[in-house]
């Protein structure tokens, strides 16, 4: 499969502005992923507000599989954004503050559903995942113990289809519904059988994303002040709006009962 190289700056900047190069995930719909050669998501437009606020620096965005973002900030070519913390990536990266809460959803076939309240419950099952995905420690630990067994992909479609092929027991799908759905209307057969397919009503996690660069790249001064940006963010409300009018047309249609599975 061709590489897609997708290149977004944000702000053209200043010419004395610095340049950051960050890199992130393609597939990561509605948090991160390609719409029509431009990046796009949840994440992009947080780290377009902060562009907007940090002059002395150029941001600029390259999206890739997970994989291959992840491979080039470990070899402190890039920034990565979309990080989530484990303590052996703290032992790498420098993070910023959390950018973003996702929910992590567990996707089961309909006639192969099972109870579940957390990791224990996906012991000896086949889980699916992005490669180079991780969702936390906890996950790790038991990933680590050979709690289960983790089948990565390149993608929630892939993922997706080897769940109704029966090649796995659950699909870890994130962020939330919004994601899920966008999954299965990529795809022609996942779109006829998306009935077979169960989100079960407790999630995974909810999972902090962080911007985060290799240790090696010195960048500490650069993340004080682009955490004061995204703290002052939140504080005054305006990334809260910000994601909320991007994510408003995806989230009415996703809608569904507190506590309830949800068949699509």
């Amino acid at each position: 499969m061709r590489t897609l190289l997708l290149v977004y700056c944000l702000l053209l900047g200043t010419a004395e502005a610095r340049e950051v190069l960050i890199v992130g995930n393609n597939y990561g719909a509605p948090k991160i992923y390609a719409q029509n050669d431009q990046p796009s998501g949840l994440l992009v437009d947080i780290l377009s507000y902060a562009d907007a606020s940090l002059p002395q620096h150029q941001l600029t965005l390259h999206l890739y599989p997970w994989a291959r973002a992840y491979w080039m900030a470990r070899e402190h070519q890039a920034g990565i954004v979309g990080l989530s913390w484990t303590a052996e990536r703290q032992q790498i990266f420098d993070y910023s503050i959390p950018l973003f809460y996702d929910e992590v959803l567990v996707v089961v076939r309909r006639d192969r559903a099972f109870d579940f309240a957390g990791l224990d419950d996906l012991a000896g099952r086949r889980v699916g995942l992005g490669a180079g995905g991780s969702f936390g420690e906890d996950f790790e630990q038991a990933r680590r113990r050979g709690a289960f067994e983790v089948i990565e992909d390149n993608g929630p479609v892939p993922r997706l289809k080897k769940l109704l092929a029966g090649r796995i027991d659950a699909a870890l799908i994130n962020p939330g519904l919004a994601s899920l759905q966008w999954a299965i209307g990529q795809d022609l057969v996942l779109r006829k059988r998306a009935g077979e397919l169960l989100a079960l009503p407790q999630p995974l996690k909810r999972d902090a994303n962080y911007l985060g660069f290799h240790k090696s790249m010195a960048m500490g001064e650069f993340l004080e002040a682009f955490n004061a940006v995204i703290q002052q963010g939140y504080d005054s409300g305006e990334i809260p709006r910000l994601l909320e009018r991007s994510s408003r047309p995806v989230a009415q249609e996703s809608a569904a009962p507190a506590g309830e599975s949800v068949p699509l």
